[in-house]
């Protein structure tokens, strides 16, 4: 599947002293499906070497117009896990409100400057409503609401869950594979105690991966027909389902390693994006793949020792 990169071109408007660095907005894809994660690029891109003034690092925001014509604009903040004074690049998207089927336009500024609008689709298709990807808890591998009793040390697991029940076979690559994607399937965890704790981690690369990579160590942009075979894959044909166990006792080592923590009601969020191919190379879902789909559960845990 041939890639769709989109980078919108600056629009200057009314930019006193303007600084050596423009915005940008990048699409991957244009067209999103009902029940896909709406996703795109934003950043800054400098013009010369110069750093970048750090009084423009608090002009950043992103405007986002609706399908039905609404709009809404969101403060974007410097990132802090990079040099401050240069270019970047981030992830970003809709939010969490339902999305709308339509055009939406973004338009990304910076400094005074604003990128000039671009365009993604949400096309009213709901083939992904038969791909469930989800977060178990508890020794039911059931979703719960009740709190879970945890003694520490625990052997109790978190299941990762992917049930095709489409008529398509579904492809994705397996959890744990950093660095061989522009976009990582990391799980994302945050463990939060109201008012007196709080910690958002990553679930242990180490522990995530089980396989090594295929074949090279060649990165890719996404997970497309010519990554299969050459990065682990999970193969679901219709009616299969894949599990992945994730041990809880895990995620509590990481999360004290951050901030130390004692007993407590706590609640534990588990958050991935995975893209999943659906259908063949030359199939109906070709064009449209692949699916970027989030995954996000949150239950409660009473932590004894």
């Amino acid at each position: 599947m041939a890639l769709i990169i989109i980078c919108s071109l600056p629009a200057i408007y009314l930019a006193q002293d303007p600084p050596n660095a423009v915005p940008m907005i990048r699409l991957d894809k244009t067209r999103f499906v009902v029940g896909e994660h709406v996703f795109f690029w934003l950043g800054v891109k400098q013009s010369n070497s110069s750093p970048i003034p750090p009084k423009f690092q608090k002009t950043c925001r992103i405007t986002i117009t609706r399908p039905d014509g609404t709009q809404k604009t969101e403060k974007v903040s410097w990132p802090i896990d990079g040099p401050l004074d240069s270019g970047w690049t981030g992830g970003w998207g809709v939010g969490d409100e339902p999305v709308q089927i339509g055009k939406y336009t973004l338009v990304f500024e910076f400094a005074g400057q604003r990128t000039s609008p671009v365009y993604l689709f949400v096309d009213d298709i709901r083939i992904l409503q038969k791909i469930k990807v989800d977060f178990l808890f508890g020794n039911t591998n059931n979703k719960t609401s009740s709190p879970l009793d945890v003694t520490l040390p625990t052997d109790q697991k978190v299941i990762f869950l992917v049930r095709n029940d489409s008529d398509q076979t579904v492809r994705f690559p397996a959890l744990g594979q950093a660095g061989r994607f522009e976009q990582d399937s990391y799980v994302s965890v945050s463990m939060k105690l109201e008012g007196k704790y709080e910690s958002d981690f990553f679930y242990p690369e180490g522990k995530l991966a089980k396989e090594k990579s295929l074949i090279g160590s060649t990165m890719y942009p996404h997970f497309t027909w010519d990554a299969i075979g050459k990065v682990s894959t999970i193969t679901l044909k219709p009616g299969e389902t894949y599990r992945r166990e994730l041990m809880l006792q895990s995620v509590l080592d990481e999360a004290g390693k951050n901030l130390p923590f004692g007993p407590g009601n706590y609640k534990i969020t588990f958050s991935t994006a995975i893209e999943i191919l659906v259908g063949g190379r030359n199939g109906p879902w070709a064009a449209l793949s692949p699916f970027r789909v989030e995954a996000r559960s949150t239950a409660s845990y009473v932590v004894s020792r």
